[in-house]
C-alpha cells in the first residue's frame, strides 16, 4: 500500500482495525478449540445423554478457565 495515498489518521485506523480483527480471530480460534475438545469428550463417553453438547462446552470452558 502506498502510504502517500492515506492520511495518518486513516493509517492508524487501519492498523487498529487489523489489530481488532487479529484479536477476534484469536478468540474465535480459542472457542473453536474448546468446542472441538468438548465434542471429542462427549463422543467418547459411554452414555453421552447425561450431558448435552452445550453443557460439555460450558464444562470444558470452566475447566480451562475460558470466558465465553
Amino acid at each position: 500500500m502506498n502510504r502517500g495515498k492515506h492520511s495518518q489518521e486513516t493509517i492508524e485506523r487501519m492498523k487498529a482495525n487489523a489489530e481488532a480483527a487479529r484479536k477476534r480471530l484469536n478468540r474465535l480460534n480459542s472457542e473453536y478449540l474448546v468446542r472441538q475438545k468438548a465434542q471429542k469428550i462427549s463422543q467418547s463417553k459411554v452414555n453421552p445423554r447425561h450431558e448435552t453438547f452445550g453443557q460439555a462446552v460450558s464444562r470444558i470452558a470452566r475447566e480451562s478457565q475460558i470466558i465465553m
